[in-house]
């Protein structure tokens, strides 16, 4: 939601090679900036890079994921790379975010076991 929330207000244009389809419009799909793909992929990268305890190649593999859906929107032609870079930037901050609300087992437990 937050992402479309500042696509609809800078209303960025991607470089489409032909205009948008109808399916584009029904799924808010007209605006490119920032990359909501790549903020998403950046967010659950960082998310799992925080709480798996991974080995090293599995960790390069997550970010080389990640890398690949930025660089997947900007070879199909629907972002800039400047909308990646910013998706990428923006799933950070919303990483930050979940991090800020996120409770601990024992106090979800702690919260289920009172009512």
């Amino acid at each position: 939601m937050m992402v479309a929330g500042v696509q609809k207000l800078i209303k960025r244009r991607g470089p489409f090679e032909t205009s948008p389809n109808l399916l584009d419009y029904l799924t808010m799909d007209i605006y490119a900036f920032p990359a909501g793909h790549a903020s998403r992929a950046a967010m659950v990268s960082k998310f799992f890079l925080s709480h798996l305890v991974l080995a090293v190649p599995l960790r390069v593999l997550l970010v080389l994921w990640a890398f690949c859906v930025g660089l997947s929107r900007v070879m199909i032609g629907r972002h800039h790379i400047t909308d990646v870079v910013s998706g990428f930037i923006f799933g950070y901050f919303q990483f930050r975010l979940v991090e800020l609300v996120w409770m601990s087992s024992n106090t979800c437990q702690m919260l289920i076991s009172g009512w």
